[in-house]
């Protein structure tokens, strides 16, 4: 099974956004996914309210949330019941969920609070590959390289996971200067680590999130659909 987190220690960078778009657009290309909501907050779990619908699953799956064909949802529990940040992450029972989702499904996307506290560490911990989404601004610029330093330390101290694939663009506005500049640092300082794809800023992403549905859903032909289909595809090919 192919596990990818979405981390960042900044909030506000498209994160979840790219979680759940990245989870169905892999179950849109014929996978079994499953979206786990490892933030305390539950907005993954908010975002995606309008997509529940009735499907069979094998083994774990059965008791999974279904989204859509291919797609099952693990929910925050404080998406409705208003967890505490410092609520204790049992990191054993969550290896074991892991466990059994690899035994029928594809691939495990895991959206993390954006901060790396005990639930961002534990999905660090659970997962092969770390995408890095960074909006193309100066203040998510920043905390960058603190985020890259975390995640160097997270892959020698976890042999085998948090191999990072890639720093994503996202929100980015090709009109603005800044934003091509940061571009531009960015290509420069990060070489092959940041991923070819780039998220446009596109109102539809926003307009999809109050609907609780993906971008695929809400609007397949939007610029914000577009992205996303080369996401899911540059990380399908390699």
């Amino acid at each position: 099974m192919r596990s990818i987190v979405l981390a960042n220690q900044k909030g506000g960078v498209g994160k979840t956004t790219t979680a759940i778009n990245l989870a169905h657009g892999f179950a849109i290309s014929g996978r079994k996914v499953v979206l786990m909501d490892l933030d305390p907050q539950g907005n993954a779990t908010v975002a995606v309210q309008g997509m529940e619908e009735s499907q069979q699953g094998d083994g774990i799956l059965s008791s999974l949330t279904p989204l859509s064909s291919g797609l099952w949802l693990i929910a925050s529990p404080g998406a409705s019941a208003g967890m505490s940040r410092t609520t204790n992450v049992d990191l054993a029972k969550l290896r074991e969920l892991v466990d059994e989702i690899a035994k029928v499904a594809d691939c495990l996307i895991i959206d993390c609070p954006p901060r790396m506290d005990d639930w961002g560490w534990a999905g660090v911990q659970l997962c092969d590959e770390v995408v890095v989404p960074v909006q193309a601004e100066f203040f998510a610029m920043h905390g960058l390289s603190q985020m890259l330093s975390s995640l160097e330390a997270a892959a020698r101290e976890f042999p085998g996971r948090a191999k990072l694939r890639g720093v994503l663009p996202t929100m980015v506005d090709f009109s603005e200067p800044i934003t091509r500049e940061i571009l531009e640092d960015l290509r420069k300082n990060l070489a092959g680590t940041l991923l070819r794809s780039a998220i446009l800023r596109d109102a539809s992403l926003v307009e999809a999130t109050s609907f609780g549905q993906s971008i695929f859903l809400h609007s397949p032909f939007s610029k914000g659909s577009l992205c996303y289909a080369e996401l899911v595809k540059e990380l399908i090919d390699g």
